[in-house]
């Protein structure tokens, strides 16, 4: 089972977890004072359900994932930009999941297609509101 801490890589930097960026470590690597406290996050088993004719529902697509980043400085939101030069970028994570065992919540590790927020960021003066990062294609990675 993976650690319980957000990681991100570049897909060029390959899919061992050890060689991943901790979040943690990215945001507080300028200034050190907004954690992951800001760090909302939801994941989702599949990208979408149906209901069948019978009343069922089945789950369709890959899992996804979303960070929401509710207040970054203007540093912080360019060390997560570094990661997609454009609006997608193929990425590996490290993200928590709905389950849990023993109590304790499973995370799991994916290789996924990183999409830039496309919501109006707010700027003020010192801070970034409501960076959105939303993962897709999930596919799990290693054991």
């Amino acid at each position: 089972m993976a650690e319980t801490t957000f990681l991100i890589a570049a897909l060029a930097t390959g899919s061992d977890p050890d060689d991943w960026t901790e979040v943690q470590d990215l945001l507080s690597a300028v200034s050190g004072d907004i954690t992951l406290r800001a760090l909302e996050w939801e994941y989702q088993d599949y990208s979408k359900s149906v209901i069948l004719g019978d009343g069922t529902q089945r789950g369709l697509g890959y899992p996804k994932a979303r960070w929401l980043f509710k207040g970054l400085r203007p540093e912080q939101r360019e060390n997560l930009r570094d990661f997609v030069s454009d609006l997608t970028a193929e990425v590996y994570i490290r993200t928590p999941t709905n389950e849990t065992s023993a109590g304790v919540r499973t995370w799991m590790d994916f290789s996924a297609l990183l999409h830039w927020t496309v919501e109006s960021e707010l700027v003020g003066i010192n801070y970034v509101e409501m960076v959105e990062l939303t993962f897709t294609h999930l596919v799990p990675v290693g054991a």
